[in-house]
């Protein structure tokens, strides 16, 4: 019940992926394992954001204000979740989130759990879940299992722990996370001046022991992490997104590959003009192990491809 109550805070502001305007590295724990951050305040400011922007108005704001009556396109406007390998998982909600909306999430939450409600230095916060496993890591790939911590105490934000320790750290530095900076294994963390959405991952722990060995798991099991960048860049969406291969064999491989494909697909007839720009913008760059792919795409062209 917990991670479906948590699950849910995070689907407010889902992408169908002091103010963070993008995330740096400075900005997470040591031991992180993946992070997502979304800037709607840009979508909703930048031009080839907008375009995206007033899909999720359509497809995903209009909806939850109708069933819940909060209306995320003037409430929220950065979004921030990571997990680190010792603390667990955080969620940090950002923007003027109104007395109305704080108190309907707190009777969501109240209408399938209790709420324990606790205080760190004069700030507030609640507990909802297993006593028992309040102190216990939470799984950096299942957050929020058994018990989770929340809280409205720093203004404009909204704090969604796993573990109590990292709420009190949190609302002790304002929101941040201490242990900051550069350090061994340290994801990568692509930006860019219009960033979007940022993400990231070590996919070693995405690993299943009982695959069954074909082409993707063997991709899966030779990398070590992956990134990705959405920004605006001129009206275009510019994508980016690098992989760390534990081979440069392997980087080159893969590089190989995607390169056929584009090849190959740029000479079909049966692709609509401007996807074949797509894949013709589509660039593959390898360094050592890292393989970098770049794009730019219309947003209108995004849009069409979700839509259908």
């Amino acid at each position: 019940m917990i991670s479906r109550i948590c699950i849910g805070f995070a689907a407010l502001v889902a992408l169908p992926l002091s103010a963070m305007a993008e995330v740096a590295l400075d900005d997470l724990p040591g031991g992180t394992v993946w992070y997502f951050h979304a800037d709607f305040e840009r979508f909703r400011t930048t031009p080839a954001g907008q375009e995206l922007d007033k899909w999720l108005r359509w497809e995903v704001y209009d909806e939850i204000e109708d069933e819940l009556g909060i209306d995320l396109n003037k409430e929220v406007n950065q979004f921030t979740a990571f997990s680190d390998a010792s603390n667990g998982a955080a969620i940090i909600i950002e923007g003027p989130l109104t007395k109305a909306t704080q108190e309907k999430i707190m009777s969501m939450v109240a209408d399938k759990e209790s709420v324990e409600e606790l205080e760190s230095d004069g700030n507030g916060y609640y507990h909802v879940g297993d006593d028992e496993k309040s102190g216990a890591q939470s799984d950096p790939f299942e957050p929020f299992e058994d018990t989770a911590y929340f809280s409205f105490a720093l203004q404009n934000k909204l704090l969604i722990t796993g573990t109590e320790g990292y709420m009190q750290e949190l609302l002790g530095n304002s929101g941040k996370v201490s242990g900051m900076g550069s350090h061994n294994g340290a994801l990568m963390v692509l930006s860019a001046n219009q960033s979007l959405v940022q993400a990231g991952m070590h996919v070693d722990g995405l690993i299943d022991e009982d695959d069954n060995g074909d082409w993707e798991s063997n991709i899966v099991r030779n990398t070590e992490q992956a990134a990705l960048l959405v920004a605006d860049e001129s009206g275009m969406l510019a994508i980016e997104a690098q992989l760390v291969s534990t081979d440069p064999k392997m980087a080159q491989g893969i590089a190989g590959i995607i390169n056929g494909l584009i090849a190959l697909q740029s000479f079909s007839t049966d692709i609509p003009a401007e996807v074949r720009d797509l894949i013709a913008n589509t660039k593959v760059e390898i360094n050592d192990n890292v393989l970098s792919i770049n794009t730019v795409i219309d947003p209108d062209l995004v849009v069409s491809i979700i839509n259908n």
